[in-house]
C-alpha cells in the first residue's frame, strides 16, 4: 500500500508514474531586520535580482519552440510584472519603510498582491495570482543564489509550490511526465500549457511539500484527482495497465472527434469550445468543437494598459474568421476596475466578488465598454458572432447595452466603418437574481448561457477555493439542479437557446444530468471535447431524461451521485473510469 495518498484538482487528465523532481525548492531564508544605513544595499540587491531574472526570462523567450510561440507573450508579461511598481516598487519601499531584508519585503509584497487577485470572482483573473507567485518564487531564488531550475535528465514528475510556463519551457519537455503543485487553478497559464502538452497535472494538492521528497516514486492520477506516494508493486502494476488503457481510449476518442455528437437515439448535441485567447485557436479546430461557446475577452486588458479599438478588432476578427461559419460567442469584459485599471480605487472594495465587476463595471465605465463593443460590432460582419453579458442581475442592464449598441451603430455608419448593426445578445445566468427573473430576461435576450461555476458559488454561498468550505461545492445540490431546470424550461418556452459553459459540462456526471434536463448545447476546454463527444454518442436521451427526473425529486446529494453513477455505468461500463469527474469527490457528509 502507498505510504500516503493526497488529493488535488485535476487540470490536465491522464496518469503519470515517475520520480519526484522539485522545482523552486529554495529554503526559507532567515528574515532580517536592517539598520537604516543598510537599506540602500538591500534595495540594490533586489534590483540586481530583478535584472538577472528579466535577462533569464528574455533568454527563455528566444528559446520557446515555434509551436509554442504564444507563450512568448506570457513570459514577456512576467518580465513586465517583475518590474511592475506594484511588485518591485512596493518591495523596495518596504525595505526602506519597514527596515526589513529584501527576501522578507518581497514575500510580504507577493502575499498582499496574491490576496488581492484571489479576491476576484472571475476564475481567469483569480488565477493571475499564480503569475505573481511564480515571479516571486523566481526572484527569491536569485536572492538565495539558486537562480535557475535544474533541468531533469531523466523522466520525472515536477513537484512545486507553483510553476509558470517559463519554468516548464526551460526544462527538457520530453522528461516531464506529470506536474504537481500546491497552488494553481484551471485557467492559469500553466494549466493551459499542461493541457496543450498533454501532461497530466494536479493543482491545489494540500500537504504536497510535506509528504513528497526528491526522487520518491509517485503515481499521479489526473483522472480521479489523487496522487500516491511510494506505491507498492501491486499498485504500480495496476496503474501501468490503467495508463495504457487510458492512452488507447483517448486516441480512439480523438480519432472520432470530427463526428457529430449524436446520442444513441438520434438526439443532436452541439459541443463548442471555451477559449481564453486567440493563440489557442488551433486547439479548437483539432478538438472537433463546433464553434466557440465562450471566448473570454479579459486577456487583452491584463497588461495594465487599455487596448485600442483597432487592436481589439484585429483579435476578434481573427477569431471570428478562423471559426467561420461556426458561431463565436464573445463574453464582454468580465473584470473589476482593480484589474483593468490599476490606478482605480476599486481595489479597495471590501468584497470584490459582490462589487463592481462584469456588466456593472462596463456600464460604469462606458468609454471602455464602447471601445470593446465597437470592435466586436466591426468584427461581426461575417454574421457568426454573438455577445454574452456577464454578471447580469436585472433587465435594465440588458436594455442599457442594447441602447449603447444602437448609438454605436449610428456612429459606425456615419464613419463608414463596416459592421454588424445588431448582434445576437445573450446573458450569463450565474446569479440567483438572474435565475429568478429569467422569464423576464428571456423577453430581452436571444439566448442564455448558464455559468455553473459562479451559479453554484452564489446559490450555496461558498468559495470553492476556500479549503474550509470547499467540500460544500456540489453541483448536484438540489438548489443548483432545480435552478438549472427552471432556466432551461423558461428558455425553451420563450423559444431561445440555452447552453452551459461551466465546468459541469465537461464532468460526465454533470453532462448526463444537463442533457436530461434539456440542454442541447455545451462548451468546455478543447482538451475535453473529444471525450465529451464520445460520451454523448454512448448515451440515450430517454435514459438521461429519466435520470434528471429522479435527481429533481431527490433531496439527498449522496443519493443523487449514486443514481448518476448507476445510470452512466449502464451506458459506459468500465469506460466510465476514463472520464475525469470532480463530482466523485466525497463530501464531508459522506465520510
Amino acid at each position: 500500500m502507498a505510504r500516503a495518498i493526497l488529493f488535488g484538482t485535476s487540470i490536465s487528465p491522464g496518469i503519470a508514474i515517475g520520480f519526484a523532481h522539485f522545482i523552486h525548492s529554495v529554503q526559507q531564508k532567515e528574515y532580517l531586520r536592517l539598520n537604516p544605513d543598510e537599506a540602500p544595499a538591500e534595495q540594490a540587491f533586489l534590483r540586481a535580482a530583478t535584472d538577472n531574472l528579466c535577462a533569464a526570462l528574455q533568454q527563455t523567450i528566444q528559446n520557446v519552440p515555434p509551436d509554442m510561440a504564444e507563450y512568448r507573450d506570457v513570459i514577456a508579461a512576467q518580465i513586465v510584472l517583475a518590474r511592475d511598481p506594484k511588485l518591485l516598487g512596493s518591495a523596495l519601499a518596504r525595505i526602506e519603510d519597514e527596515l526589513i531584508c529584501a527576501a522578507w519585503a518581497l514575500d510580504r509584497t507577493v502575499d498582499t498582491l496574491c490576496a488581492q487577485f484571489r479576491g476576484m470572482e472571475d476564475p481567469y483573473l483569480r488565477d493571475r495570482a499564480q503569475d505573481i507567485r511564480t515571479v516571486g518564487l523566481r526572484l527569491r531564488e536569485y536572492l538565495s543564489g539558486q537562480p535557475k531550475p535544474q533541468a531533469p535528465d531523466v523522466p520525472c514528475i515536477l513537484v512545486a509550490g507553483d510553476l509558470s510556463p517559463a519554468d516548464i519551457i526551460e526544462l527538457n519537455l520530453q522528461n516531464i511526465q506529470g506536474i504537481l503543485t500546491v497552488e494553481g487553478g484551471s485557467t492559469s497559464h500553466t494549466s493551459i500549457l499542461a493541457r496543450s502538452l498533454r501532461i497530466p497535472a494536479l493543482v491545489n494538492v494540500t500537504g504536497l511539500l510535506d509528504v513528497s521528497a526528491e526522487n520518491c516514486r509517485i503515481i499521479l492520477d489526473g483522472i480521479r484527482g489523487h496522487v500516491l506516494f511510494d506505491p507498492d508493486v501491486e499498485e504500480l502494476v495496476d496503474y501501468r495497465t490503467r495508463q495504457t488503457d487510458y492512452a488507447n481510449w483517448e486516441k480512439h476518442c480523438e480519432s472520432m472527434s470530427r463526428l457529430p455528437a449524436e446520442m444513441s437515439d438520434g438526439a443532436r448535441v452541439i459541443v463548442r469550445a471555451n477559449l481564453e485567447r486567440q493563440g489557442d485557436l488551433a486547439a479548437v479546430r483539432e478538438s472537433g468543437a463546433e464553434g466557440i461557446g465562450l471566448y473570454r475577452t479579459e486577456y487583452a486588458y491584463l497588461s495594465g494598459n487599455l487596448p485600442a479599438e483597432d487592436d481589439l478588432f484585429d483579435e476578434y476578427k481573427i477569431v471570428a474568421d478562423s471559426i467561420a461559419p461556426e458561431r463565436v460567442i464573445f463574453r464582454t469584459l468580465d473584470s473589476g476596475a482593480d484589474k483593468t485599471l490599476p490606478a482605480q480605487a476599486a481595489l479597495k472594495e471590501p468584497n470584490p466578488a459582490l462589487g463592481l465587476r462584469g456588466i456593472r463595471f462596463c456600464l460604469r465605465h462606458e468609454e471602455i465598454f464602447k471601445t470593446q463593443l465597437r470592435a466586436l460590432m466591426r468584427a461581426g460582419v461575417r454574421g457568426n458572432t454573438a455577445l454574452l453579458l456577464p454578471m447580469i442581475t436585472e433587465i435594465a442592464e440588458v436594455r442599457s447595452v442594447r441602447h449603447i449598441i444602437q448609438e454605436l451603430h449610428k456612429e459606425l455608419h456615419t464613419q463608414g466603418l463596416p459592421h454588424a448593426p445588431e448582434l445576437p445578445l445573450g446573458v450569463m445566468i450565474e446569479t440567483p437574481a438572474a435565475v429568478l427573473i429569467c422569464d423576464d430576461l428571456a423577453k430581452e435576450c436571444d439566448f442564455f448561457s448558464i455559468g455553473t461555476n459562479d451559479l453554484v458559488h452564489y446559490l450555496i454561498a461558498i468559495d470553492r477555493d476556500n479549503r474550509h468550505v470547499s467540500y460544500l461545492h456540489n453541483p448536484l445540490h438540489p438548489a443548483v439542479v432545480r435552478a438549472i431546470k427552471r432556466v432551461i424550461d423558461v428558455a425553451h418556452g420563450a423559444g431561445i437557446n440555452v447552453s452551459v459553459c461551466g465546468e459541469l459540462a465537461s464532468d460526465p456526471y454533470g453532462l448526463a444530468l444537463l442533457l436530461g434536463l434539456g440542454v442541447n448545447t455545451v462548451s468546455a476546454t478543447p482538451r475535453f471535447i473529444p471525450d465529451m463527444k464520445h460520451m454523448i454518442r454512448r448515451l440515450d436521451a430517454a435514459a438521461c431524461t429519466d435520470l434528471a427526473r429522479n435527481i429533481l425529486q431527490s433531496s439527498d446529494v449522496v443519493e443523487s451521485k449514486r443514481m448518476v453513477h448507476e445510470s452512466l455505468y449502464k451506458s459506459l461500463g468500465q469506460e466510465l473510469t476514463f472520464h475525469t469527474t470532480s463530482l466523485l469527490t466525497r463530501s464531508r457528509y459522506e465520510q
